[in-house]
């Protein structure tokens, strides 16, 4: 098991005794509201399958946050060779600083031990805090579209974005630039 130790959090894979906590941080509608794949309301029920699913998922990085309990999750999911940044934080701990601390840790060991050459991701148009995080981990605004809330029972305006090992290195967005 990989844990991941920062300067304030340590993140570790799920556990069963996390689900608790993971069902009344989800439980927050305006958290809710801001993810794709999570329905509103969130049971404990739904944490332990959530947790049995990523377990179940060799290739899967993901991560529960902790300071002096959970208080949220940042994952990287999908092909393994582009995979996708998600991430959600209890909203307690909004505008500390701590999930751009927690991207970073997970995209640091990412980057380092899996050969990855770019990450992808995406923000709600209306998350602004959302987009600040990625901004400052290097990540860019590669399009926009529309995505459907589970937590909101709608299509919800979306900024797709892409980091590459390149400007996460260099902590800024690398715009490509098209030939004219």
């Amino acid at each position: 098991m990989n844990v991941l130790i920062s300067p304030r959090l340590t993140l570790r894979p799920p556990a069963p005794p996390d689900a608790e906590d993971i069902a009344l941080w989800l439980s927050d509608r305006n958290v809710a509201r801001m993810l794709a794949r999570v329905p509103h309301p969130y049971h404990v029920e739904d944490a332990e399958e959530w947790i049995d699913r990523v377990a179940a998922d060799p290739d899967a990085m993901v991560y529960t946050i902790h300071r002096e309990r959970l208080i949220g999750v940042v994952s990287l999911e999908g092909d393994p060779a582009a995979p996708v940044l998600g991430y959600w934080l209890a909203a307690p701990w909004h505008g500390r600083g701590y999930m751009t601390e927690a991207a970073h840790a997970l995209l640091s060991h990412a980057f380092s031990t899996r050969g990855i050459d770019a990450v992808a991701s995406s923000v709600f148009a209306d998350n602004p805090a959302s987009l600040r995080v990625q901004r400052k981990l290097g990540f860019c605004i590669t399009g926009a579209g529309e995505t459907f809330a589970h937590g909101r029972n709608a299509s919800v305006q979306t900024l797709t974005t892409r980091l590459t090992a390149a400007a996460f290195a260099g902590h800024e967005c690398q715009e490509t630039r098209s030939a004219a």
